[in-house]
């Protein structure tokens, strides 16, 4: 049985304005940059030098500053797909595009959104790992939409053609069906009309078990940073 409260139709994924965030866009910046300039080696060198001085203000001497570990948020935000710090979805980490969902009607859930020059695999397209890793977060949320939050046990992508940089694309996923802990989800990615990936997933709904060893990591390391 689906789980109540997940998601509810019209549901925004938060746009997020905070510190961290604004900094995960100055480094996406960064990197974005970094793969595209034209400077030489002279001054390469000598950003990266500038660079690794404000990675050591960001660590802290002796790395003190680090936690052990992303942040994780409450379990009732995380069953709300709400993870600032997720390497797919998350506003606050760099590397994501980052993917933020709205949800319609039936629970299925789109997003909009542009990858970038750093996300690039063969000329003007996106690296296939990348296209498979938003397929993956898409339908896990589309599960939480549902309210059947699972894990990823199976996923089958379909590479029907070259998905473009720096175009807007439009993702879509539904899940279709559930059968005890099994949950069958598809998606995929559209350009310009046309659809350049498909994805079919069978996912698994996790055991309190499991659940409560999550929460028991994310307590560790809480303590490991108070600690320090």
């Amino acid at each position: 049985m689906p789980v109540e409260g997940f998601l509810p139709k019209g549901y925004v994924a938060p746009r997020s304005d905070t510190a961290e965030a604004r900094l995960a866009d100055a480094v996406r910046r960064l990197m974005d940059a970094s793969v595209l300039t034209d400077a030489d080696d002279d001054e390469m060198l000598s950003v990266a030098a500038a660079l690794d001085a404000v990675s050591e203000q960001l660590e802290g001497k002796d790395c003190i500053r680090l936690n052990h570990g992303t942040r994780w948020p409450s379990r009732e935000k995380m069953v709300q797909g709400d993870r600032d710090h997720n390497p797919v979805a998350g506003p606050a980490n760099p590397m994501a595009p980052p993917l933020l969902v709205t949800v319609g009607e039936d629970d299925e859930v789109s997003a909009e959104l542009t990858m970038r020059p750093i996300h690039e695999g063969p000329p003007g397209g996106v690296h296939g790992g990348w296209v498979a890793s938003l397929l993956d977060q898409l339908l896990g949320i589309a599960n939480i939409a549902s309210g059947n939050p699972a894990m990823t046990g199976e996923l089958t992508i379909r590479y029907r053609r070259p998905t473009p940089i720096g175009v807007p694309l439009t993702l879509r996923g539904r899940t279709v069906a559930v059968d005890g802990r099994r949950v069958e989800t598809t998606g995929e990615i559209v350009a310009d009309g046309e659809v350049t990936a498909s994805a079919v997933g069978l996912f698994i709904r996790p055991n309190k078990a499991r659940l409560d060893s999550h929460e028991q990591l994310i307590k560790e390391r809480a303590a490991a940073k108070q600690d320090a």
